[in-house]
C-alpha cells in the first residue's frame, strides 16, 4: 500500500492488522481502522490515507 501522511508525504507500507476497539473510539469514528508496519505500529490510519501500490 501507499500511505500518505498529513503532510502529503508518501510511504510504502504493509497493512498488518485492523483496529477493532471494544469501546467507542474517536479514532475509529474518524475512519482510522488499519495498522501499518511503521514507526508507530499501534496508531491506526484511515482508509482515505491508503491506496494500492502500482504493480508496474
Amino acid at each position: 500500500m501507499i500511505y500518505t501522511n498529513e503532510y502529503g508525504v508518501q510511504f510504502r507500507r504493509r497493512v498488518t492488522g485492523f483496529y477493532k476497539p471494544t469501546e467507542p473510539s474517536g479514532l475509529y469514528a474518524r475512519g482510522r481502522r488499519y495498522y501499518l508496519d511503521s514507526s508507530s505500529p499501534w496508531m491506526p490510519v484511515a482508509q482515505s490515507c491508503l491506496r494500492p501500490e502500482d504493480s508496474a
